[in-house]
């Protein structure tokens, strides 16, 4: 019998049976008023947008693509718009526009070379590229790589002035006209649509196309908030006068992935606050718009939290927030500790992890309001989300055993965009396969690591993908998460990765090596490093790989390190030992 996890007293709720425009516009659920700003641009604090201004635009917007090019004329799920910017406080008009013009919004990365560009246009069938000024050069290569004529290429401004054009200007798809989005109610029909695509990282091959469906972006908008409002509920019934703390974010994260996609473009119109904009992320910026706007609510990456933690610059930054979370990558409970020490008066513990992927439309745990961890532990499931734990032949193990964590719920993609084989492979029996390692431990669920290797038969051939993997040595299994963890204790580094490199002369064994970012090469030695976690972990468990001390860990967009670019450069470095050898 399956062994079955799911929120421990709201195992479904009933979602509303509505699109996700009409679910931000026009019901009940959305918190913003009118004159509510919703979007404000960090660097010129009087160019904001409020939701009647919002409602204008996406209805202006999506006007302009039908009948300019005809986007949703066919019906709708069908035509492939590509977006490619960095934070700009129109995107959400945009992003919203596509949708009700009856389209589908593609997310490109701020940081897509040509050929990927071109790549993702060319998978997702798009005949409309959208792109900041910072994009124009790329999107127009890629244009061209793809024979889209100049015209279908967007130019997206939004400061000092609002604008959509094409390069040549003489097509304007902020329209002067309007059209109403379709409202749908029909649950199949918000099931089986397709709104949005966002792409994989790649890690594992090419990337892949996940689509999102309004029931998708829906059920996330609703199930996140819940937490918040049935406590809100609680303690007015008490009697209690709730605090009145006004929604603000710090939009700074990409808006390709789902924590920015959904954090900055949906969630401060159903909780009635406002987004400021940093048009790209730095950490000098980042600390410049903290200091200058009063940010409550506050999501980041793990490694920009573990900047946070060891920065001396930072003071009083955080002072306004009242909550704070996390996802993306593991994040351990000394890390959460000391970036918690950071937040608001330094004396709570605020900051609440998620787990999820693009495949389950973001978070599928999440803390609720009221309730703290600093454990490590990615909090308690959500509503309407079901878990198990399994193993290689899909058996459910035990409590405090390892097993892959798979899950069946409504935010779940429908799959990957015209990639069947690569949908069916990441299903069984109705049950999406995450491919992360977890373990349940005192009634509390840890992220360990990626799976190492999976089998995918496709037609004839065996294909290996490899993820965040699982070193071995000498048959025991050892996370570099785990190893990680620990260098990210040590008082003289800033950041760490862990690689395997082959061991000589022991074919199947790993020798964890690391790549440390030192705050000061002259005090930190490798020989410090080795040291600091033979104290602390198994014997099995030590830096036989060596160390290499690094300015910078490669990273992608969304902070996740480049474990591929790192073992690459591990392959070169053992090869060089070995011919001076």
């Amino acid at each position: 019998m399956s062994r079955i996890y799911h929120h421990p007293t709201q195992r479904e709720v009933e979602l509303p049976a509505v699109d996700l425009l009409t679910l931000l516009f026009n019901s009940e659920h959305s918190l913003a008023q009118d004159d509510t700003v919703l979007h404000q641009e960090a660097a010129n604090p009087s160019n904001t947008v409020n939701k009647r201004q919002q409602r204008d635009l996406v209805v202006r917007i999506a006007y302009g693509l039908r009948h300019n090019y005809g986007i949703g004329a066919d019906g709708p799920n069908k035509d492939v718009v590509t977006v490619i910017t960095y934070g700009q406080i129109i995107v959400p008009a945009v992003f919203l526009g596509v949708i009700a013009a009856g389209g589908v919004y593609s997310a490109a990365s701020p940081s897509s070379t040509v050929v990927e560009l071109a790549r993702q246009i060319s998978i997702g069938n798009s005949n409309l590229l959208i792109c900041g000024a910072e994009h124009k050069d790329v999107s127009v290569a890629a244009a061209e790589e793809c024979k889209l004529p100049a015209s279908s290429v967007l130019l997206l401004e939004s400061s000092p002035s609002w604008s959509l054009k094409c390069l040549d200007r003489s097509i304007d798809c902020i329209s002067s006209q309007r059209l109403a989005w379709q409202q749908i109610t029909e649950r199949q029909a918000l099931k089986d649509s397709l709104i949005t695509i966002l792409w994989s990282s790649g890690t594992t091959g090419l990337p892949k196309g996940v689509m999102l469906s309004h029931q998708n972006l829906v059920a996330e908008t609703y199930i996140t908030a819940l937490s918040g409002r049935q406590w809100a509920a609680k303690e007015i019934e008490k009697g209690n006068e709730l605090p009145v703390v006004e929604y603000r974010t710090l939009a700074h994260l990409p808006i390709s992935h789902i924590a920015g996609l959904f954090g900055y473009l949906i969630a401060p119109m159903y909780n009635g606050g406002c987004a400021v904009w940093m048009r790209k992320y730095s950490w000098g910026d980042l600390l410049q718009y903290l200091k200058q706007y009063p940010i409550t609510a506050f999501y980041t990456v793990p490694s920009i939290y573990l900047r946070i933690s060891k920065s001396a610059e930072i003071t009083d930054h955080f002072k306004h927030v009242v909550g704070a979370s996390t996802g993306a990558a593991p994040m351990d409970g000394e890390l959460m500790k000391s970036a918690n020490s950071k937040l608001g008066d330094g004396k709570q513990a605020l900051i609440g992890q998620t787990w999820g992927l693009s495949e389950t439309t973001g978070a599928i745990t999440a803390m609720p309001k009221g309730e703290t961890d600093e454990t490590g532990s990615v909090s308690p499931i959500l509503p309407s989300v079901e878990l198990r734990m399994v193993d290689e032949d899909f058996r459910d193990v035990e409590p405090d055993q390892e097993g892959e964590l798979i899950v069946r719920s409504p935010l779940v993609t429908n799959g990957y965009y015209n990639n069947p084989q690569a949908t069916k492979d990441a299903f069984h029996d109705g049950w999406f396969c995450t491919g992360d390692i977890g373990r349940l431990r005192n009634g509390k669920f840890y992220i360990v690591d990626r799976k190492k290797v999976r089998s995918l038969l496709i037609g004839r051939m065996t294909r290996l993908t490899t993820g965040q993997e699982l070193l071995k040595y000498k048959g025991l299994q050892v996370a570099p998460a785990e190893i990680e963890n620990v260098l990210f204790t040590h008082p003289n580094i800033k950041e760490a990765a862990v690689v395997g490199i082959p061991a000589p002369n022991d074919p199947g064994t790993d020798w964890p090596r690391a790549y440390v970012v030192p705050q000061d090469r002259d005090v930190l030695s490798e020989d410090d490093v080795k040291k600091w976690v033979l104290d602390r972990l198994a014997p099995y468990k030590q830096l036989r790989g060596g160390v290499a001390f690094v300015d910078e860990i490669p990273k992608n967009a969304i902070g996740k390190f480049l474990r591929r670019e790192l073992r690459e450069r591990s392959k070169k470095e053992v090869l060089s030992s070995k011919a001076k050898l």
